[in-house]
């Protein structure tokens, strides 16, 4: 009956419109006199600081903390809800991942003690200049109460020009003259933890903490800061916090049966703060030094460079680097062939085989990534246990390892199909992306679905259906070609498209990939040979099953030039999430742009029989079974 009561809440509590609960949290926070309230934002550090602050303080008094990492608005009420009148201390992370979202959530927490840990990057695209991003985060200190306390990071000049317009009282802490809890020196040499010597009131003090990485260090300093103003005993703030263990995915070891030991930072990895964790493998001591790396978190504009320079990083002191990812193939562009330190994976599947043979006991393996995007956390578990989950698509928030599907076969199940023209069949296939269903075709998303259905109707052929989508087998130029449209949702179209080539014994280096680009302006069309997804998650996911970016495709632009079109927002069962910018690619065309469109698929038909006419061979056709 309990558990009843509990979904029955946690419904109605999500199905509260978060103006709402805002409100609601407002009324009652103004409850909470005798709760001290910390806020703590930063680009860096915030849920480590957070965790670390709240075991502090609960060594001395009931205290409430946000879970896990949740510190949008979204979370901040509930937190507030869930702070009794027992607890002394409520602690806090706050978000800032667009203009005005940090002061929705500060306005409503309202802190007593008010951290920042750092200013990076990080939303750097949302805000246009890092002073806008350090104005944002400022925020969290203008609403202060007169008697609050904000706690800053004296080494960083965004946060240090904040604290020099402070009217509240500042706790300084840093390595810089002036910081009134003063760092001397920090260490942290693998397989030792972060030790570090702190300077308060002239007194020297040194800690032996759990963590790994001098970067660590922001947060110990922040946590204490905190501890002194809330008047605790530094002497038992620093003995509680040398017991607090590693955050889970924040620089936290993990030995596996076999002896590899992980180092998972795979929360989240901005290009900005990347430098840091491979510092601490710089400096550790193992037999051997291995990088795995994911999708950097903040990218914007052309990943390859980025890629390149930390490749160019980990030669000085890694023993090999394992791409895995998206752009995983970037990093590896240019170089020799017979360079074996680097390799990369558009599909981690291929990646835990891999890893499976190439680590052994004694490596000190750092894995880097953004969780959201990577899971990465399933090469770590894979080591002890075979994952049978290892889905492309998954863009849950929470780690792999608390989630019922980690040890279940993929919904789609995968099949080995060679890229290698020997034994397959040389018939062409031509694949229409799109979604099936009538509600979509006539949206830009489905311009493949349309070019593949003129095609087919130019040359007489009938579709017929099988359980990896609809296909039909026509003559072009008397040639055998299969035409083929994916029967899933354009994002998961990768793993149709390999059965569909298993079943005709067709080899995906003879197969072409049409698609619509929303960056190219309508009408426009590119052929390409080779390369990466260009945003378009459809081409993504075939990329991704075949592991390899050498794919022919034909891109035909749709950016709408009728701006009176609204976008709207379709998630196939995929998490949907409202900071995401609306698409268009979901929205039927209108009349002018179908107008517009019949010549241009018409053109891609022709590029299409002039591409079959030269590039392919005679060879006869082998029958769909």
């Amino acid at each position: 009956m309990d558990d009843i009561f509990k979904q029955v809440t946690a419904k109605l509590k999500s199905s509260v419109p978060i103006p709402i609960r805002c409100v609601v949290a407002n009324v009652y926070r103004k409850r909470l006199n005798h709760v001290t309230f910390i806020g703590i934002t930063g680009s860096a550090g915030k849920t480590t600081t957070k965790d670390m602050t709240a075991s502090i303080l609960g060594e001395f008094a009931p205290c409430k903390k946000t879970n896990l990492s949740c510190n949008t608005l979204q979370a901040i009420p509930a937190t507030i809800w869930y702070t009794r009148k027992s607890h002394r201390y409520c602690v806090a992370e706050l978000s800032a991942y667009g203009p005005n979202t940090l002061e929705e959530s500060v306005r409503i927490f309202r802190p007593d003690i008010a951290v920042i840990t750092c200013i990076g990057r990080d939303h750097y695209a949302a805000y246009k200049s890092m002073d806008a991003l350090a104005a944002e985060k400022e925020k969290i200190v203008s609403w202060l109460s007169p008697h609050g306390t904000a706690i800053l990071n004296i080494d960083d000049p965004l946060v240090r020009t904040i604290g020099e317009r402070c009217n509240r009282r500042i706790v300084w802490f840093g390595e810089s003259a002036g910081a009134e809890l003063r760092l001397i020196e920090a260490r942290s040499c693998w397989p030792n933890p972060l030790l570090l010597l702190l300077e308060y009131r002239g007194k020297t003090y040194e800690i032996r903490t759990q963590l790994h990485g001098t970067h660590m260090v922001v947060s110990v300093m922040a946590s204490l800061a905190v501890a002194l103003v809330a008047d605790l005993p530094l002497g038992k703030a620093i003995s509680a916090l040398e017991r607090f263990q590693p955050v889970e995915g924040r620089m936290q070891p993990k030995v596996s049966n076999d002896g590899v030991v992980f180092i998972r930072d795979d929360w989240k990895a901005p290009y900005w703060s990347i430098n840091e964790p491979l510092k601490f493998l710089k400096e550790a001591n193992a037999k051997r030094k291995i990088v795995i790396l994911g999708t950097i978190s903040d990218g914007s504009g052309d990943y390859g460079p980025k890629y390149k320079n930390i490749l160019k990083t980990c030669r000085e002191f890694a023993d090999s680097v394992v791409f895995i990812g998206t752009h995983a193939l970037r990093a590896l562009r240019g170089r020799n062939k017979n360079d074996n330190f680097a390799r990369g994976f558009l599909n981690i599947r291929n990646a835990a085989e891999f890893l499976r043979h190439e680590l052994r006991h004694g490596d000190l393996v750092l894995v880097k990534g953004t969780n959201q995007q990577d899971h990465l956390v399933r090469l770590v578990l894979d080591r002890d246990k075979p994952v049978k989950c290892w889905t492309n698509q998954c863009v849950s928030q929470s780690y792999c390892s608390k989630c019922p599907k980690l040890y279940k076969p993929d919904q789609y199940k995968s099949f080995n199909v060679s890229i290698n023209s020997q034994n397959c069949s040389e018939v062409p296939v031509i694949v229409g992306l799109g979604n099936p269903g009538l509600r979509y075709y006539h949206t830009p998303h489905n311009v493949g679905y349309r070019v593949l259905d003129k095609l087919a109707k130019s040359a007489g052929g009938t579709w017929k259906k099988y359980s990896e989508g609809i296909a039909c087998t026509v003559k072009i130029y008397g040639k055998t070609v299969h035409l083929f449209k994916p029967g899933t949702a354009m994002n998961v179209s990768g793993i149709m498209v390999q059965r569909f080539l298993e079943r005709t014994g067709s080899n995906i280096k003879n197969c072409i990939i049409v698609h619509e680009d929303i960056k190219l302006s309508f009408g426009d069309m590119r052929f390409k040979s080779q390369g990466g997804d260009a945003g378009h998650k459809g081409m993504r996911s075939v990329l991704s099953i075949f592991d390899t970016e050498d794919i022919i495709r034909i891109r035909l632009g749709v950016k709408g030039f009728d701006n009176t079109r609204d976008a709207k927002w379709f998630d196939f069962g995929i998490r949907n999430d409202s900071r995401k910018q609306k698409q268009i690619v979901l929205t039927k065309f209108s009349k002018k742009e179908e107008e517009r469109l019949k010549p241009v698929i018409e053109q891609a038909v022709d590029v299409l029989r002039n591409h079959i006419k030269k590039q392919l061979g005679d060879k006869s056709a082998e029958k769909m079974t």
